[in-house]
């Protein structure tokens, strides 16, 4: 299976698929990041519409599906340093990140650290920086986690994170996956997502950036969506309707146009 060593003993999972016409020099590719607890199986409904128009890179996050774990705390930065040594090793000069939750705080740490490496930016279901009250409910969140089983953690996040509109098959889907989450992998890379803080970045992003965020996302509302599109220059904002934190399975349709249509404009 396909594995990359990128630091420090972790090797990265991770999946490409390409049936963009070989005789043609192709687009950058598109390099999906999932979030907390999920794995590259999330981006089910996006490969058969991507992987015809751009090469598809999907990654396991440390700590996350088939990627190994790190024996001690991290960061974004590592993770992001992870998945840029993936991108050297594939020989991608420079890609499109689409980055879900957790994966759009790793996409964002990319374009302040690796900014050569960016043609664009799609930040789905995610923050910056984030007022005090919010990180004060972060916090009590991931002290909330310290106490509860991995079972626990997936039933609570997932059932918060969908809509209510979700059925029921999907829903148990989701909740079982994360919940076979290593529970000390799981809880450190909580720990870096509730630590993120882009301070004043955000405002020196250049590259053209999507944020789209679920009408019904009860973990990041679209007020928090909106101060993110804000904070970066040029930014476009879309909403998903019919669709909680995990957009882009509640509803794939709308997410995959959205997605492709603002690619779509640039194929460098």
């Amino acid at each position: 299976m396909p594995h990359v060593d990128v630091s420090g003993g972790i090797r990265l999972y991770y999946e490409l698929y390409d049936f963009t016409p070989p005789w043609k020099a192709g687009p950058s590719p598109v390099v999906f990041l999932h979030g907390l607890g999920g794995d590259r199986r999330m981006w089910l409904f996006q490969v058969p519409a991507f992987s015809g128009s751009y090469p598809t890179v999907l990654v396991d996050l440390r700590g996350h599906g088939l990627s190994s774990a790190a024996s001690e705390d991290f960061t974004m930065e590592d993770m992001a340093r992870d998945v840029i040594r993936l991108t050297r090793h594939l020989g991608i000069e420079r890609a499109h990140f689409v980055g879900l939750s957790m994966g759009g705080l790793v996409a964002q740490q990319v374009a302040f650290d690796f900014p050569l490496v960016v043609a664009s930016l799609v930040l789905a279901d995610t923050f910056g920086k984030l007022p005090e009250a919010a990180r004060e409910m972060a916090r009590a969140a991931f002290e909330r986690m310290q106490q509860q089983s991995m079972a626990e953690i997936a039933r609570e996040r997932i059932t918060t994170a969908l809509s209510d509109a979700v059925d029921f098959a999907t829903r148990e889907y989701l909740i079982e996956q994360v919940a076979k989450n290593d529970r000390t992998a799981y809880l450190r890379a909580a720990r870096a997502t509730f630590q993120f803080d882009p301070g004043d970045r955000l405002g020196l992003v250049r590259c053209p950036t999507l944020v789209l965020v679920g009408r019904e996302d009860r973990v990041v509302p679209v007020p928090v969506a909106e101060m993110l599109a804000e904070s970066i220059p040029g930014a476009k904002l879309t909403v998903i309707e019919r669709a909680g934190h995990i957009s882009n399975v509640e509803n794939p349709a709308a997410f995959n146009d959205a997605v492709l249509g603002f690619l779509g404009r640039r194929q460098g």
